[in-house]
């Protein structure tokens, strides 16, 4: 689905394609009827993810990449081009590890400050618990270790450090143990959101390197792992 909404802030390239606008409002209606609540929630998510990215485009710009922000219908991700050999894997794991940790310090600086001025009711409770639920509970879920999550990336880039020669088979094993066990959980509890992330990350797990086709887009709150020797950005990339 094409772009509803093109701007540019703090100088990044922003793209809101209309799949986010849908996908989130499906995710209101799963448990809000209140039609105010569910613009909140579009709002909420919107504000939330963009935080996130921004996380990942300010720590990769800082390193002298080019970035991009897009919002789609898997969430968010951040398009970030710099040749590979002036990005080892400690950069690569400080840019995975700042998109969550930014939003974790904004959703506990949300809480600390409400907590302050409460009790609250209403469109105002709904609002201030919906920011730290999304930015802690969906930043800490992102650190899992699962591929193409943000702690997906962070193991890699620990495993290239400690055991180059056997990074891929190790990082396999621990990617699909955490995506299986994940589904299992959430089948379990009954969180459909995220029994459906989980089940798409294991079987993209097991299909992972058979064919050798484009990487496919990255699910809610990652990032891009830049291309070697391109400097190039495209916000709007094939879907």
């Amino acid at each position: 689905m094409g772009a509803v909404l093109r701007f540019n802030l703090f100088r990044i390239p922003i793209t809101v394609k209309g799949s986010f606008l849908i996908i989130a409002v499906l995710l209101g209606f799963s448990g809000i009827r209140d039609p105010a609540f569910i613009v909140a929630w579009v709002v909420i998510v919107f504000v939330s993810i963009l935080i996130h990215e921004f996380g990942h485009a300010f720590t990769a710009r800082s390193l002298g990449a080019v970035v991009a922000i897009e919002l789609n219908g898997i969430g968010g991700l951040t398009r970030w081009s710099i040749p590979a050999s002036q990005f080892g894997p400690g950069r690569r794991a400080l840019v995975a590890f700042s998109g969550s940790a930014v939003g974790v310090v904004f959703g506990g600086m949300v809480w600390a400050i409400a907590a302050q001025f409460g009790p609250y009711s209403g469109l105002t409770a709904f609002v201030i618990s919906r920011l730290i639920f999304v930015n802690v509970f969906w930043g800490l879920l992102n650190w899992l270790p699962v591929r193409p999550l943000d702690g997906g990336h962070l193991l890699e880039a620990l495993l290239e450090k400690i055991a180059p020669d056997r990074a891929e088979t190790i990082a396999r094993v621990v990617f699909t143990f955490t995506a299986g066990a994940a589904l299992i959980a959430a089948i379990r509890f009954r969180l459909i959101f995220i029994a459906v992330l989980a089940g798409w990350l294991l079987l993209s797990e097991f299909n992972f390197g058979r064919t050798p086709q484009p990487q496919a887009p990255l699910p809610p709150l990652t990032y891009d792992q830049p291309e070697a020797d391109i400097i190039d950005v495209d916000p709007e990339p094939d879907q």
